[in-house]
């Protein structure tokens, strides 16, 4: 069975054995859980087919400084909208115009209606709205990462099975990884 949980939740899950393996995006460190680093993905900028940065190669941080933009989601602790602004941070970058909303889908909504663009990863390209279009970020720290969470001793045979299923994936989008970590 599949169920949606922050990273936070899926900690306490794992802990409590209500799950398995959990997936997400923040580095959270805690002693009974074990956390691999399946990637980092690429962050790109979601605009509006209008919008004067929509057509180009690839954008920096810095021109998106004085963008409205759209950050997601609104939860109190830290998640994707707190990485993103972390990243403009190590740039010593700090955007002007930041609207913080519940989810991504808000978020795209907003940029296919005009009104700002968005900092997304570069799988979420696979959404598809009207008017909508994905520019790369060229700097080369613009990326977050994907972990695989597990309970720190467990090396049950059928987590080795779905490493085995994430790395055929990779395989078949010429994804780069690390095999060696499990």
């Amino acid at each position: 069975e599949m169920m949606e949980m922050n990273t936070y939740e899926q900690i306490q899950a794992l802990k409590e054995g209500r799950i398995d393996v959990g997936f997400g995006r923040l580095r959270i460190s805690d002693p009974a859980i074990k956390r691999v680093l399946l990637r980092e993905e690429r962050l790109v900028v979601a605009a509006h087919s209008s919008h004067v940065l929509a057509h180009r190669e690839n954008i920096h941080l810095s021109e998106l400084v004085d963008q409205h933009l759209f950050l997601y989601p609104n939860t109190g602790k830290a998640n994707f909208s707190t990485q993103v602004r972390g990243i403009f941070s190590e740039y010593g970058l700090e955007p002007k115009n930041i609207r913080i909303v519940r989810e991504l889908q808000l978020a795209l909504g907003f940029v296919a209606a005009g009104e700002g663009v968005c900092i997304v990863p570069e799988s979420a390209q696979n959404i598809k709205l009207a008017h909508l279009k994905f520019v790369p970020l060229a700097d080369a720290f613009a990326v977050s990462p994907v972990f695989m969470a597990m309970r720190n001793m467990d090396e049950s045979e059928y987590i080795r099975y779905l490493f085995d299923a994430v790395y055929q994936v990779y395989d078949l989008e010429a994804l780069k990884y690390d095999r060696s970590v499990f």
